[in-house]
C-alpha cells in the first residue's frame, strides 16, 4: 500500500462517520415531524428511529447521532416534534418533553450497548430485550422530567406514560422486526 492510500483511509472513516451521523439526525427529524394518528393521543415515530439506531448502529455511533440532534435542536434548529412554531433551543428543553429528549440519548446507547452484549441469543431476543431496555430508561428519564411539571403519581403516569405506551410497544416491536428480518436476511 502506497503513503497516499495510506494517509486517505483515516479521511475516508472520518467522512464515513459523520455522513452516518447525519443521516441519522436527518431520520431522527423526519420521525419527529411525521405524526401517525393513533389513540388515545397521536404519535411521532421518533421513538422506533431512536431504538432503531441503537439496534443497527451500536451504543457509540446511536449517542452520537442522538447527541447531535440535541445540539441541532438546542441551537434552534426546528428539528423537534411541534417545532416550529413551538419555542426551540433551550426552551425546548427546558419544557415538559425535556426528559425524553436526553431519555432518547439513554435508549440509543442502551439498546446499542444490549444487543451487542447479548451476541450469542436469536436476534429477535436480543434486539427484544434491547428495545426494552431502552424504552424503560427513556420512559426513567422523561416521567422524571415531567413529574416537575405535572405532578407525580397517577397525574404523571396519565400524562406521560398511559397515553404513549400501546403506541411506544407498537413502535418497539417494529424496530425488533426489521433487526430481526435484517440480520435473519444477512444470514440466509
Amino acid at each position: 500500500m502506497n503513503l497516499e492510500a495510506t494517509q486517505r483511509q483515516p479521511v475516508a472513516r472520518l467522512t464515513r462517520e459523520i455522513s452516518i451521523i447525519l443521516i441519522g439526525t436527518i431520520l431522527l427529524t423526519l420521525s419527529a415531524k411525521i405524526a401517525v394518528p393513533f389513540y388515545p393521543v397521536p404519535m411521532s415515530t421518533q421513538t422506533l428511529v431512536v431504538l432503531g439506531l441503537g439496534l443497527f448502529l451500536g451504543p457509540v455511533r446511536s449517542s452520537l447521532v442522538v447527541a447531535a440532534y440535541l445540539l441541532e435542536g438546542l441551537f434552534g434548529l426546528p428539528v423537534f416534534a411541534g417545532t416550529p412554531p413551538a419555542p426551540a433551543g433551550l426552551a425546548y428543553f427546558a419544557g415538559p418533553t425535556g426528559g425524553f429528549l436526553i431519555g432518547f440519548a439513554l435508549a440509543a446507547a442502551a439498546a446499542g450497548w444490549m444487543v451487542q452484549k447479548l451476541a450469542g441469543l436469536p436476534p429477535s431476543i436480543r434486539a427484544s430485550v434491547a428495545v426494552l431496555s431502552g424504552s424503560i430508561l427513556m420512559y426513567c428519564a422523561g416521567l422524571f422530567w415531567l413529574g416537575g411539571f405535572v405532578g407525580y403519581g397517577e397525574k404523571l403516569l396519565n400524562a406521560g406514560l398511559y397515553p404513549f405506551l400501546l403506541g411506544d410497544l407498537t413502535k418497539a416491536a417494529i424496530a425488533v422486526v426489521l433487526y430481526t428480518g435484517f440480520h435473519n436476511r444477512g444470514h440466509a
